[in-house]
């Protein structure tokens, strides 16, 4: 037991002996110097036959994907000792370059060791993504970034182009704060529902680099003149690596801006194309093709397909004279997706033909742009034949429809003279000195004294706040006592009572400039003076209000509601007499 306690106190003493009588070595490598956008090289540095920690280099633009990962050892070969201490890093670039590796430091025995710098060589390959946003985002911020796409960068008026805006992200932990959508001019948008914003199962890889993926936004546009029209970036703000013992950081990120090229319509659009842009059918159908005169039928016209469906008019209907037609009733069954708009709408007519006969309806033609076909299309629909029968009225003639030529101008003649009373006068009447002229010059005159006459009455009743109060005592008396007129009428308990309290105790109190506290039978009577029926006038009003309170917070009524508000009109009637 001493013996095994001696050797292993001896090699305690003898190791670090050993240890130091070894060179010290402190280096960095690479594994290649030459590699392509989008693959990865390795860093190692190593420090050898010495304990201390050392800082990582200046990576020199270059994009840690893995690591760092530490790794040591320990040899004792023939009786010689060695230890070493390495750090590895997978890194990679997003571009092409050459970039340079700055030196690592370790601090040992109270100096300083230092790696040679390393320059390598990344070239463009075949890994680098092809994605020009992608690109230009990964350079903005290699840990996140915003990219603005459009399904489409060359389109006419009117045809629909997809934008989307998407969120790349190598955050572990990452939160939404807000996000502003840039200003549409010249667009007319559509949102594209998507639910809830989530990440994407599937991670993307950039340039080496893996990025989780949210689509934040998809909206359908919808051009409104011919240009260059730019969408501006779109600015989001985050909170970065939050969590229990961390409040996190906040990151901003701003997107790419993008234009799209409006090329204008062709020119010698057909009738009723302008401004109709996708690829549509055109349908029609009658729900009966025989009736009776005055009778109705529905006509409905159906268009289907890709487009602004939401922008298109009722089609224009050229019908007989004798057919009576009603604004139709619009039906839509309109999807919006990030495939654009389709669907359909459709337009329900009530026609109602006047007289019998064979009635024929249409052919009703639809013309658009359709940027598939690049030119105009014009599909119809129809046309309909409906046999129209007599009335019930029987011995109804039937009506010969004129035919639609243009009215021609026979010849022309002198035009008509204006006779009868041609508003003359009499020469030498003139304006001047006449009523209309004295009158005009006085009327300014009286309108100003009127207005003098009507401020001053205001001003001095807004100087006798009292005078006032008491002049509109009976008119909001008037106004309370309808409202609980009406709620008698209504049978409504509560609000009858609250109303009468209200008129009763707002009359006496405006009508004898009294505080809401001293409604009382005492100050009442002292209000009302020298009256013979002045203590009983102030007994009874103190009684209805207090029996109006009573009925209000008890189920006790003293007096049938009719009969209350009777007494209380006729005490207001008698206390405004003189």
């Amino acid at each position: 037991m001493m013996r095994s306690t001696l050797i292993l106190l001896i090699t305690a003493l003898v190791l670090p002996l050993g240890l130091a009588a070894q060179e010290i070595g402190f280096e960095a490598r690479v594994d290649r110097n030459t590699f392509e956008v989008g693959s990865s090289i390795r860093l190692t540095v190593t420090l050898t036959n010495a304990k201390a920690g050392f800082a990582e280099p200046d990576l020199g633009g270059l994009t840690v994907v893995q690591g760092p990962f530490e790794s040591s050892s320990f040899n004792y070969i023939n009786g010689r000792m060695s230890s070493s201490v390495s750090r590895t890093y997978v890194l990679t670039a997003t571009r092409p370059g050459t970039y340079t590796i700055g030196p690592a430091t370790a601090q040992v025995g109270g100096g300083t060791l230092r790696t040679q710098p390393i320059t390598v060589k990344v070239e463009k390959g075949s890994g680098t993504t092809s994605d020009r946003l992608l690109n230009e985002g990964q350079q903005r911020d290699r840990d996140l970034f915003v990219t603005i796409s459009l399904s489409k960068d060359k389109v006419h008026v009117g045809e629909q182009v997809v934008a989307t805006y998407t969120l790349f992200s190598r955050y572990p932990n990452l939160e939404l704060s807000k996000y502003d959508l840039p200003a549409l001019n010249g667009f007319w948008a559509e949102e594209i529902d998507q639910g809830e914003t989530t990440w994407e199962d599937r991670t993307t890889t950039v340039n080496g680099l893996q990025y989780r993926v949210a689509v934040l936004k998809k909206q359908l546009l919808f051009p409104q003149r011919s240009g260059k029209l730019r969408i501006e970036p779109l600015r989001i703000t985050c909170i970065v690596n939050r969590s229990f013992f961390n409040r996190g950081s906040q990151v901003e990120a701003l997107s790419n801006a993008t234009e799209v090229q409006v090329l204008p319509l062709p020119p010698n659009a057909p009738p009723g194309a302008e401004g109709t842009v996708g690829t549509y059918t055109f349908t029609g159908s009658l729900d009966r093709d025989r009736l009776r005169a005055d009778e109705a039928m529905e006509l409905t016209l159906t268009v289907a397909g890709t487009g602004n469906l939401k922008l298109i008019e009722e089609p224009a209907l050229d019908l007989p004279p004798d057919v009576e037609r009603y604004d139709p009733k619009v039906n839509d069954r309109i999807t919006v997706s990030g495939g654009g708009m389709s669907g359909s709408r459709s337009f329900q007519y009530l026609l109602i033909p006047r007289h019998a006969g064979e009635l024929v309806l249409g052919p009703f033609t639809l013309s658009f742009y359709d940027p598939e076909a690049d030119g105009y299309r014009t599909v119809q629909a129809g046309p309909f034949t409906v046999q129209v029968e007599p009335g019930t009225g029987g011995g109804q003639a039937q009506l010969m429809r004129p035919s639609k030529a243009d009215v021609e101008v026979l010849d022309t003649d002198i035009r008509f003279l204006r006779t009868g009373d041609l508003g003359l006068r009499p020469a030498g009447h003139h304006l001047l000195g006449s009523w209309a002229w004295w009158s005009g010059m006085a009327a300014p005159v009286l309108a100003f004294a009127l207005f003098a006459l009507v401020r001053h009455r205001r001003e001095k009743s807004l100087a006798d706040p009292l005078g006032r109060r008491r002049r509109e005592a009976d008119k909001v008396a008037r106004k309370r006592f309808k409202e609980a007129h009406a709620a008698l009428q209504n049978n409504a308990r509560e609000p009858f009572y609250t109303a009468m309290n209200k008129a009763l105790h707002g009359y006496l109190a405006d009508r004898f400039a009294l505080g809401a506290a001293e409604v009382n039978e005492t100050a009442l009577a002292r209000a009302l003076g020298d009256r013979p029926d002045a203590a009983a006038l102030a007994r009874q009003a103190v009684a209805l209000i207090a029996a109006c309170d009573m009925a209000r917070y008890a189920p006790l009524e003293t007096k049938p509601r009719q009969a209350m508000y009777e007494e209380a009109i006729a005490l207001v009637q008698q206390l405004e007499r003189p």
